[in-house]
């Protein structure tokens, strides 16, 4: 089999497999600089004059900034565009990794094992050289670019074993955080999906405002898109996805965090800042926020409405570039997890000449991405009627197509407290959409939270119950079993009631200390606990009774 490196999507006519620089068929003319490498690839491959793109991959070489010019350099070109690169291919001083996990289950797809470990030798697959790492990681630009960010270390770990179709995910682990500063504990976060029930690919966050919560998923926001190291080496995840709707939230959008990698990893003036910053978020693929904040991290209230519909039709435009090799449709794991929550018939959106749009699995993006009118927003019909929705079933609408678009497997959702906006009725609605996404995907979350509907659907090892003692945040666990358990008992046990003084204590308090108080004037005013509690403080309980009704 050949390989190519080409500088046309004119392939068709040269069998084999071709490696294009990452702007060819987009509108950029140059190649993404990667803080000062140009290593970024897609991979055709071309077989009866038909090609498919198996997807983006970085290739690195040793000694060498801009890996195109050793290409053209070390092959043999077959005309003034393409270049036979079979032989310079050499694992010595050239290694490349796949940039997400559907570029290994693409392989696996088309090819027997045979030719697979034949194909991952040739294109010098870091997961498959993965004895050479220490060799590899001296080279410069690997660290920086080459395995930026866990992500990087997940396809290490685990996409060559994708591609011969051997891997298994592990169904134990634990997030480690000791970094989180002087006055914080460490804390675990422990997952485990080989229970027979209750399988906890959810960790709850409990804690009351203050004691450093959000704190503590910024900082895993940080860890695992390699912003900051961490000598806990966190499990691999294929994309981490930050989800707040708060007005006083705090976390970094795309732009951010590129900002922030560039500050660190860049060694000379960033002349790639002079790049726009759309391009920017889209070499930041490790990393999504769904949120209000916009693409300039300025709280917008508006923006979310244009990120469900980007996302539905880059949830539509995955469809149409996958449903070659991928069962499982977008759209389809998109419409069975909202109408969990909303019953509908049909999703529309509006086009710039104000008609509905029907989004269906035949829509073509390609005519309809400029022709949408991005501030209607999407809306649901049932029976031909337009749904009125809840504010809690608005936020849903804006949340759950992002996350579908944005998700792959093993990825991580991190919700800073969901439940706002939510009647109690929709928070069950939240964990019946989440566990399905989560299996659809083999994927996990951590949820910062103060509900206890929350806490009865996850068992108590996954819930971390955050309190601030003599000005330092510890982490405990819940000494009862939240998963079904009563929401009196969560509430007490989990949320500390049992140890708060409450507003209709404080009012029982003063009315008895009237000296014409009287149990019989205010027994058939207040409920069981409160009665209860105004018997425990009186001193003369012994000579009440009380009267079945």
């Amino acid at each position: 089999m050949k390989y190519y490196y080409s500088e046309s999507l004119a392939i068709e006519k040269l069998d084999g497999f071709h490696l294009l620089q990452d702007h060819h068929g987009t509108n950029y003319r140059q190649p993404w600089d990667d803080f000062g490498f140009i290593i970024k690839f897609n991979l055709y491959y071309v077989t009866e004059k038909k090609k498919r793109k198996l997807g983006p991959l970085k290739v690195l070489i040793n000694d060498n900034e801009d890996s195109s010019l050793f290409f053209k350099d070390k092959g043999i070109a077959v005309d003034s565009k393409f270049f036979d690169i079979t032989d310079a291919l050499n694992s010595g001083n050239i290694v490349s990794i796949g940039e997400d996990v559907d570029f290994y289950k693409k392989i696996n797809s088309l090819f027997n094992v045979e030719q697979v470990e034949d194909i991952l030798v040739k294109i010098c697959d870091a997961g498959y050289f993965h004895n050479r790492y220490d060799e590899y990681s001296s080279w410069k630009g690997f660290s920086g670019s080459f395995m930026r960010g866990t992500a990087a270390s997940a396809i290490l770990k685990k996409g060559f074993q994708i591609a011969l179709g051997r891997y298994v995910p592990k169904k134990t682990f634990d997030i480690s955080l000791s970094e989180l500063g002087d006055t914080f504990d460490d804390l675990c976060l422990k997952f485990d999906t080989s229970r027979v029930i209750g399988k906890s690919n959810i960790n709850l966050l409990i804690g009351k405002n203050g004691v450093g919560k959000s704190h503590v998923l910024k900082k895993l926001s940080e860890i695992i898109t390699g912003v900051i190291d961490s000598k806990d080496n966190p499990p691999y995840f294929h994309k981490l996805i930050m989800i707040a709707f708060s007005p006083f939230e705090s976390f970094y959008t795309k732009s951010e965090i590129f900002e922030k990698l560039s500050n660190r990893y860049s060694d000379v003036d960033d002349k790639d800042n002079k790049k726009s910053d759309k391009r920017k978020r889209l070499h930041v693929n490790e990393y999504s926020y769904i949120g209000f904040k916009n693409e300039d991290g300025v709280h917008d209230i508006t923006h979310p409405i244009k990120q469900s519909i980007e996302s539905l039709v880059k949830v539509l435009q995955y469809d149409d570039e996958n449903s070659w090799w991928e069962d499982q449709s977008r759209l389809r794991i998109l419409k069975d997890t909202l109408s969990l929550c909303i019953g509908f018939d049909a999703i529309f959106i509006t086009n710039d000449e104000g008609k509905e749009v029907e989004i269906t699995s035949t829509l073509k993006t390609s005519t309809l991405k400029d022709k949408i009118d991005y501030t209607k927003g999407i809306f649901f019909k049932k029976e031909g009627e337009i749904l009125p929705l809840s504010s809690g079933q608005k936020i849903y609408s804006y949340m759950i197509p992002a996350i579908i678009a944005e998700l792959e497997e093993e990825s991580l959702l991190v919700l800073d407290e969901p439940e706002l906006y939510l009647h109690p009725e929709l928070e069950v609605g939240l964990m019946n959409m989440l566990q399905h996404i989560l299996r659809e995907t083999k994927s996990y979350a951590i949820i910062a939270t103060h509900s206890a509907i929350l806490a009865r659907e996850v068992e108590s090892k996954a819930i971390s119950i955050l309190r601030k003692v003599k000005g330092n945040t510890e982490s405990n666990i819940t000494s009862v079993e939240t998963y079904g358990e009563s929401l009196d008992i969560i509430i007490s046990e989990v949320f500390d009631d049992e140890y708060m003084i409450k507003p209709y204590q404080k009012e029982i308090d003063i009315y008895l200390k009237k000296p014409d108080s009287s149990m019989d004037t205010i027994k058939e005013l207040i409920g069981d606990d409160a009665l209860a509690y105004a018997l425990s403080t009186m001193d003369d309980v012994d000579d009440i009774k009380i009267e079945d009704v």
